[in-house]
């Protein structure tokens, strides 16, 4: 079996697809071995999917987290609910005590430069406050989640710097847990080409908003915190960008 501890995390990154597979599912079941009530979170995209998947092979009645930020495209709404009809998905679908509409008219819509700025006051009521509020109540113990390094800067720094497993009581932004979870990233050394490979090869019901929008990701619906935003918003609806241009104007944007 390998162990994490046999490689450095940057190796980890030019290990062939097959050699990726088998260290993902040791640190599966090495996690496992760890903790006594675990939770995978899951978005509905494609890297949450593979990660998933793969844990329901050794624990197929694992908690699964989704939040439904009301921030969500409608297909990826109806896909998670779907799929966990399809998987017998122990699910817990999580909402947050304000819709995306109340926040941005209280706080503004996120900055592209969000990180100059801190934390969006959307991601963390929308999002980061429900799990925050799940994790105290359940007491789940450890996180799987499908982060990639590849798709930042910030999580490729993260990636080699703390590795794939480790403790700890962040959950997002300048947010914690009154107690240490263990953090597990599976696939943290995947590349997106790895990614579609493992849904290919294992036929792999993928949310229908890639296909329909030509997106590479499908996040939030409505987010003017990265760059691109524009094109993404035009792309689901010219009418809806004209229509969050308006409400930029009324509204502004979030400082923090």
């Amino acid at each position: 079996m390998l162990r994490i501890c046999d490689h450095n995390p940057a190796a980890l990154l030019n290990l062939d697809y097959s050699r990726k597979i088998e260290l993902s599912n040791s640190i599966i079941r090495q996690a496992l071995e760890q903790c006594e009530k675990p939770a995978v979170s899951f978005s509905g995209g494609k890297n949450s999917l593979v990660v998933l998947h793969m844990v329901m092979q050794y624990k197929p009645d694992i908690p699964v987290i989704f939040v439904n930020t009301t921030n969500e495209f409608a297909d990826t709404v109806k896909y998670v609910r779907n799929l966990a009809k399809k998987w017998n998905l122990n699910l817990y679908e999580l909402r947050p005590r304000w819709n995306f509409w109340k926040v941005v008219k209280l706080f503004g819509f996120p900055p592209e430069s969000r990180y100059r700025y801190g934390e969006p006051h959307c991601c963390y009521i929308l999002k980061i406050e429900p799990i925050l509020r799940i994790y105290k109540q359940e007491r789940f113990d450890a996180n799987f989640t499908g982060l990639s390094a590849f798709e930042s800067h910030t999580r490729m720094v993260n990636f080699l710097t703390k590795g794939v497993m480790f403790k700890t009581k962040y959950i997002g932004g300048r947010y914690w847990l009154p107690f240490k979870i263990l953090s597990v990233k599976p696939i943290y050394f995947w590349n997106e080409a790895e990614v579609w490979k493992y849904i290919e090869e294992n036929e792999l019901p993928v949310n229908p908003v890639y296909e329909k929008h030509d997106m590479d990701r499908c996040g939030c619906r409505l987010c003017t915190g990265h760059k691109g935003w524009r094109e993404q918003i035009k792309k689901i609806s010219p009418r809806l960008y004209e229509y969050v241009l308006r409400k930029i104007e009324e509204y502004g944007f979030d400082g923090g």
